[in-house]
């Protein structure tokens, strides 16, 4: 096991260094210069200087071939400096530091949801499979998952923001708080913040389910046609303690490892619904960065982003063999 670790890291180091090398070339082709857009923030009145913009150009290394200019953001990167944010006028680990904790709050909170929801809803329909009242489940978890996410998130804000407002349903437009939030007590603070989160929990939630609901249901219909699950039955085994204690635990295999494939997720968020909602997260962060041509911030994210999906795909493979230990890695 340790030397399959040992080689994934490596060969993740090498898949690091091209994604991050091929990314950082394209976003310096994008049209549009980094200059101009710091020039646009600083004040009017002030007469920059031809030295002044060249000293600007050189601290974003926008004065040297691309390439160049890569190789000298991986040194500072290696030692733990992603460089200032160009927008921001902070450094980038602060930057993206701030809005960890908002995309989490949506992502962990919809993972929780929807596994509590999914693992007795694809039981639900193992055990009722071919019933009419499965087939209505099915049929409505199917139209969730092809739901496009910003469809129902503009619906809900109509239905919820508009048509209600002014009723104890009205739910927030957007954001993440109230103007007033710091003057409430912690017990309305939690309250405000549960409010503004319900509508984006929803959005990011409802597909999930679905999908996860449907991947228990297709591993529970594979595992119950195996030759044990017919030797229990033909015992005299009950049908729900075959359903629960040996056909279940033979679906978890698969359903732990897509945990691990799950990390990139919690942290990536949704550049479309934070958009909408005006969430705080890291979607709407690298959307904000790559339409101001922030280079170090878009490449500290696509950084974090690199580094978790490896992790992500190493963990999951490290977790199919702790759960199945005819799994064996050498």
């Amino acid at each position: 096991m340790t030397s399959y670790i040992v080689r994934r890291l490596l060969l993740g180091s090498m898949t690091l260094l091209f994604i991050t090398f091929f990314v950082y070339g394209l976003i310096r082709m994008m049209p549009g210069d980094p200059v101009l857009v710091k020039l646009e923030s600083v004040d009017p009145g002030r007469n920059m200087r031809a030295e002044d913009i060249e000293r600007m150009r050189e601290e974003f290394g926008l004065n040297l071939p691309w390439y160049q200019a890569y190789f000298k953001w991986l040194a500072k990167a290696a030692q733990g400096d992603l460089g200032s944010s160009l927008t921001h006028h902070a450094a980038v680990a602060k930057v993206i530091g701030q809005r960890v904790g908002p995309t989490l709050l949506l992502t962990i909170s919809s993972l929780l949801i929807s596994y509590l929801l999914a693992i007795p809803l694809g039981l639900y329909s193992t055990a009722r499979s071919g019933k009419p009242d499965e087939r209505a489940v099915s049929v409505l978890l199917y139209m969730l998952y092809s739901l496009p996410a910003f469809v129902a998130a503009l619906g809900l804000q109509v239905l919820f923001s508009i048509k209600l407002k002014g009723t104890r349903f009205e739910l927030p437009l957007f954001g993440m708080t109230s103007d007033n939030y710091s003057e409430l007590s912690f017990v309305q603070q939690f309250s405000d913040l549960f409010c503004h989160s319900l509508l984006p929990v929803a959005c990011f939630t409802y597909g999930a389910l679905a999908f996860y609901s449907r991947f228990i249901r297709a591993n529970m219909e594979e595992v119950i046609r195996q030759d044990y699950i017919r030797t229990a039955r033909a015992k005299g085994v009950g049908s729900r303690s075959i359903l629960l204690h040996h056909a279940f635990r033979n679906t978890l295999i698969p359903l732990v490892t897509m945990i691990g494939l799950e990390l990139p997720a919690l942290l990536s968020g949704s550049i479309i619904l934070e958009q909408i909602f005006s969430w705080p997260g890291m979607g709407k962060l690298f959307f904000e960065s790559i339409r101001m041509r922030d280079y170090p911030t878009t490449m500290g994210l696509v950084l974090l982003f690199s580094v978790l999906t490896l992790i992500g795909q190493l963990l999951a493979d490290i977790l199919y063999a702790v759960v199945d230990p005819r799994v064996t890695y050498h």
